[in-house]
């Protein structure tokens, strides 16, 4: 159990902030699932994106789709492995390494001078939020009170 140093469990929060940290917690995870490909299919139309890649010219769509698809790849990739490493790791845990690991995606994504560097980014990204998508609402239907947990 996350712990502070005074030994109480939930950083000492009880009741209704526990539910509400463990909320706004859960809504980011989520909101991330789907911010992350909304932002990249107005990146992958950019001029600037298109030419450093040499995507540029309207004979490259399919390439331009499988950067845009990858993500799908990692997703389906995380939630065949999340089981088995949220159950090794725990959720907490499964949560705290792929937000590092995403932390990973997202600079390979941003620094990305090729296309095999921008899928490996795309396909950690991916990966990284189906993991912890599935972890973080397991998490919160096992801390929050039993009249709260209809909203996940």
């Amino acid at each position: 159990m996350l712990t502070q140093r005074n030994g109480k469990p939930y950083f000492g929060l009880t009741g209704g902030w526990l539910t509400v940290w463990i909320t706004i917690a859960c809504a980011t995870d989520m909101t991330l699932f789907g911010y992350d490909q909304a932002v990249f299919s107005g990146v992958v139309i950019a001029d600037d994106f298109l030419e450093s890649h040499g995507l540029a010219g309207p004979n490259n769509t399919e390439m331009i789709a499988t950067v845009s698809a990858i993500y799908a790849v990692g997703c389906f990739i995380g939630a065949l492995v999340a089981f088995t490493l949220g159950d090794y790791l725990g959720r907490k845990n499964t949560i705290l390494f792929g937000t590092t690991v995403m932390t990973l995606g997202a600079v390979l994504k941003t620094a990305s001078q090729n296309l095999p560097m921008m899928f490996v980014g795309r396909i950690i990204c991916g990966y990284v939020c189906s993991s912890t998508h599935g972890a973080s609402d397991g998490d919160a239907d096992l801390v929050l009170f039993l009249q709260h947990r209809q909203w996940y």
